[in-house]
């Protein structure tokens, strides 16, 4: 598929060419095709997960960015349990994305990190919580001062 050149000692410049996401689809057909017993599995929309960035989990959890945006490990920390708290939350911090997460003790939330804004579902997560946002704003009483 890719040709060894010599003068460069090293891949040829045809693959600087192809896309890094099929090159991930390939290696994560290879091995899909190596490891047919195993348990893992990609998300459904074959994109990877929003707050870690891997492409295969045991399972695919809803998030913020919508159905199976989280994978396994990420999506029992974002889920809402009984007796313990969101452990991971996206959030807008002036003007940027940001994961935050939950300290384990002290349980006092920090920024984790800035989320990928390439990633189409976290723009529409994006987009979709600065109308809510403003609808909330446009509710607000307005006070006049006398």
């Amino acid at each position: 598929m890719y040709k060894w050149n010599k003068a460069q000692q090293g891949w040829g410049a045809s693959i600087m060419q192809v896309n890094i996401d099929t090159i991930v689809g390939l290696i994560v057909q290879e091995y899909y095709n190596h490891n047919a017993v195993s348990k893992k599995m990609m998300s459904r929309q074959k994109l990877p997960c929003t707050r870690c960035g891997t492409h295969v989990a045991s399972t695919w959890r809803p998030g913020p960015c919508g159905t199976s945006s989280l994978c396994n490990t990420c999506g029992v920390m974002y889920m809402d349990r009984c007796t313990r708290p969101r452990m991971v939350d996206l959030v807008m911090d002036e003007g940027r994305c940001v994961w935050m997460a939950r300290h384990q003790e002290t349980l006092q939330w920090y920024e984790d990190r800035e989320a990928d804004i390439k990633d189409k579902r976290v723009l529409t997560w994006v987009r979709q919580e600065k109308e809510r946002n403003a609808y909330v704003e446009s509710k607000k009483r307005k006070f006049v001062e006398m």
